[in-house]
């Protein structure tokens, strides 16, 4: 996996869990288009994501750029984990 499709996989994520969370903004999205995220500052990699878009782009499909300012650090989720046994 490259550097671009490991970024752009982080931010499929983010963005799937992002549009479950707020669904007044997952309503603004065609369900027809081919969403491709654009981080700031990150210009070779929005370049990249475009031209990935274009390839697998199907007629009549329009492209909706989604501009992400940055990432928050990754932190856990987890409540309260216990070790019940060690081996």
């Amino acid at each position: 996996m490259t550097k671009f499709e490991r970024l752009n996989s982080i931010l499929g994520l983010e963005f799937d869990r992002y549009v479950l969370e707020h669904p007044d903004f997952a309503g603004k999205i065609p369900s027809d288009a081919i969403v491709v995220l654009q981080l700031k500052g990150e210009d070779a990699f929005n370049k990249w994501a475009r031209n990935i878009a274009e390839l697998h782009r199907e007629e009549g499909h329009p492209l909706l750029f989604v501009q992400i300012s940055g990432l928050r650090p990754p932190r856990s989720r987890l409540i309260r984990p216990v070790i019940a046994k060690s081996a």
